[in-house]
């Protein structure tokens, strides 16, 4: 009896530690797939914030105010421009611009971005009433070479001088594109690569049982 009675302490003893290993091997599981799909889970976040940033920043485009008359344009801001008559302005490749003006003299008017060959990169509306005014946004590109109304092209026009090169070389993706397409990417691979991790964990622990055995 004493035999069997120790026989039947040992099993149970054998059993209430394959159970703990077992909750426990469960609870590792699920802190380690926890884990993994924080970390997946903030890869793809930051991805896509540093696009949201960039959709931020692009959206607040840099004014540049005139006032529009047959005689010239007229600038008013920002301060490197105001007060000059046929300003040239300086931009930076790849950053948003809207070029804003007022109609002085109630002649038509339009404001319009072209590039050296005279072919039209932006255009506003054109507008013919003393005090009306219109805006166009664009992003600067190295293409752009001046403003101009094209009613007036002889008085009213000025030079547009583009330095730096868009990002990706001209034509090619954003960083922050290609940051976007990367954390979409990240998103839909993850399960997968979770499954191949939690299979490769799975092996390991039947090579220790093997060994053990």
């Amino acid at each position: 009896m004493t035999g069997d009675s120790t026989t039947a302490e040992t099993a149970d003893s054998t059993r209430e530690g394959t159970g703990a290993k077992g909750e426990r091997d469960e609870s590792d599981d699920g802190v380690t797939r926890r884990s993994f799909i924080r970390a997946t889970g903030a890869t793809a976040a930051a991805g896509a914030t540093v696009a949201a940033g960039s959709d931020d920043a692009s959206a607040q485009a840099q004014t540049y105010r005139f006032g529009g008359e047959v005689a010239a344009w007229h600038g008013r801001a920002p301060p490197e421009i105001e007060g000059e008559t046929n300003p040239s302005v300086e931009l930076q490749a790849g950053n948003e611009y809207e070029f804003w003006f007022e109609n002085l003299d109630g002649a038509p008017h339009n404001i319009t971005i072209q590039d050296a060959q005279g072919n039209v990169i932006a255009q506003s509306e054109l507008i013919q009433e003393e005090g009306a005014t219109a805006s166009v946004t664009f992003t600067a590109t190295p293409q752009a070479a001046q403003y101009i109304c094209t009613v007036h092209p002889t008085t009213m026009v000025a030079d547009v001088n583009v330095t730096g090169e868009l990002e990706g070389g001209q034509g090619g993706p954003s960083i922050e594109s290609l940051a976007l397409v990367g954390a979409l990417a990240l998103a839909f691979v993850s399960p997968l690569l979770f499954a191949l991790f939690l299979f490769s964990r799975r092996t390991d622990r039947g090579d220790e049982t093997t060994t053990r055995t």
